[in-house]
């Protein structure tokens, strides 16, 4: 069984591309397998969408929230890079005696051993990039120089270009150790379709849209990698779709004028001031000259909680101490169309009141813009939980974290998240046609059920009906048991590290994570 996951993939660009007769490869797939959309967790973020897939189990139970995610008892944003998800749909088959290959994927680190490989994805300086270490020396002599992600500038064509690349190189790596291990599950990612898709969004079918020519150098690499796989099970998918963005609703502007969220009418003049100072150097200097020549003058503990941009967004409001704690009752941080309400309580009936205060001046606030929102209440799996999530189903507008927005819904021009991805399964275990209502969390019990490996009872996904009438998959029901998963083996990160972590968050920013 192979997974591939293609980072952002979305039917909104790959139907009419494919109509029009410039991706024979995906074309294929909607003839030869059973596909339709895959609806991503709320949020509909990479993380966490791919622990979501990896595990079968949803945020709630994960409480991973985004790359950051505001912590309810803390106050603070924390990057959620370092934290160990156990449960792996590859532990899984480890625990049960098979072998895995695990490649590029969001969400692996820190991972714990099994018999296979494990190449990471994006990670931030690492102790080792791979398990075994010296997978990381026998990848690098079979494709060259590589790179975990694609650190030229965006809006360059050398930033095209080597997106580009690492699609090859990303293709020639998976099947490298695929034929070398053998294995009986083999996970890996592309992920240019994502990062370009934030910098570069652009429909036309055209040779001068370095999306589409992402997506043609992946429709070519997968038609390769197809056929070299034909007789086995194969699932293309990905953890949310892609859209155009041209408007964002300020949840937190709703929230104060609702008299929920409260600001300082100043906060630190200092830290604002140098982080305006950063902000004007950072064309110049760059980010390295930048934090060089900021230690000059401040700790570099402060330099790491300077404000970046000039919104006050959650993670600036924060960082400027400018949010009145003692009054505010709930605030929102945002995961692309999702806004995620956290209310600042540990007594039952009084989060109720705010849940319930809070969805009021919500679906007010959007009605009055003409917005078709839905809301989902969520139990409470950590400090990281919200307690509400608003989900806009309105194409093109996204939530913000903003709180000087002058109205509830303003004007951008942008690219970001969809709700629903990309799902294709092909091979001799299953059907073709369509498949209805699919969820990311659903991809681990119908691959391991596919596997005829036994499940865990933590997952909260279900079985797919996909399977081929006759297969083994389709006659047996699911099989369930007790695993949770051990202890992570890898060690390191940017947990504690501030100049890594700014650097971090300074990435995210550029890509619209966070404001």
């Amino acid at each position: 069984m192979i997974v591939l996951g293609l980072d952002g993939a979305t039917h909104s660009l790959l139907r009419p591309w494919v109509d029009a007769g410039h991706l024979p490869t995906f074309a294929r797939l909607y003839e030869e397998s059973v596909h339709g959309d895959l609806e991503s967790t709320i949020p509909e973020i990479t993380v966490p969408a791919w622990p979501a897939f990896a595990t079968g189990r949803n945020p709630e139970r994960l409480d991973v929230y985004g790359f950051t995610h505001f912590n309810r008892e803390t106050r603070e944003l924390d990057l959620s890079h370092d934290e160990f998800i156990p449960g792996k749909m590859w532990d899984v088959v480890d625990d049960q005696g098979g072998r895995c290959v695990v490649f590029n994927i969001p969400g692996s680190y820190p991972w714990q051993a099994i018999d296979g490989t494990i190449v990471a994805a994006a990670p931030e300086y690492k102790e080792s990039y791979s398990y075994p270490e010296e997978r990381w020396d026998e990848l690098e002599s079979v494709v060259g120089e590589y790179k975990l992600r694609n650190d030229a500038t965006p809006g360059s064509r050398k930033y095209v270009d080597q997106s580009l690349s690492l699609v090859d190189k990303r293709f020639d790596g998976f099947e490298h150790f695929i034929e070398k291990e053998d294995p009986e599950l083999a996970v890996g990612l592309i992920r240019a379709t994502d990062r370009v898709a934030h910098h570069y969004w652009s429909t036309d079918p055209d040779d001068s849209n370095p999306l589409f020519e992402v997506y043609h150098r992946v429709d070519e690499r997968l038609g390769e990698f197809l056929d070299a796989h034909e007789d086995e099970d194969v699932v293309v998918m990905s953890d949310h779709g892609f859209e155009a963005v041209s408007k964002k609703f300020a949840p937190n502007y709703a929230l104060s004028r609702a008299g929920l969220v409260h600001l300082n009418e100043s906060g630190d003049g200092r830290k604002q001031a140098l982080g305006k100072l950063r902000d004007a150097a950072s064309d110049v200097l760059g980010r390295v000259g930048l934090l060089t020549l900021a230690r000059n003058v401040v700790p570099e503990s402060y330099v790491a909680d300077l404000p970046s941009g000039s919104t006050l967004g959650l993670d600036n409001a924060i960082s400027l101490g400018r949010i009145d704690w003692e009054r505010t009752r709930a605030l929102a941080d945002i995961g692309q169309k999702t806004t995620m309400v956290y209310a600042l309580t540990d007594n039952a009936d009084e989060r109720a009141e705010i849940v319930a205060e809070a969805r009021e001046a919500l679906a007010a606030s959007a009605e009055d813009v003409g917005l078709d929102v839905r809301f989902v209440e969520l139990d409470r799996g950590g400090p990281h939980t919200p307690d509400l999530a608003m989900i806009i189903e309105t194409p093109e507008v996204h939530a913000s974290s903003r709180f000087d927005a002058e109205s509830p819904l303003f004007d951008v021009s942008t690219s970001g998240h969809a709700r629903n991805g990309i799902f294709f399964a092909r091979g001799p275990s299953f059907r073709t046609g369509t498949v209805e209502s699919a969820h990311i969390t659903d991809i681990a019990p119908t691959v391991l059920h596919a596997l005829g490996r036994r499940l865990p009872e933590s997952i909260d996904g279900d079985v797919l009906d996909v399977f081929a009438s006759g297969s083994d998959a389709a006659e047996r029901d699911p099989d369930y048991y007790d695993f949770v998963g051990g202890g992570a083996v890898s060690e390191g990160g940017v947990s504690g590290d501030d100049e890594r972590e700014t650097e971090v968050k300074s990435r995210l920013r550029e890509l619209g994570y966070l404001e």
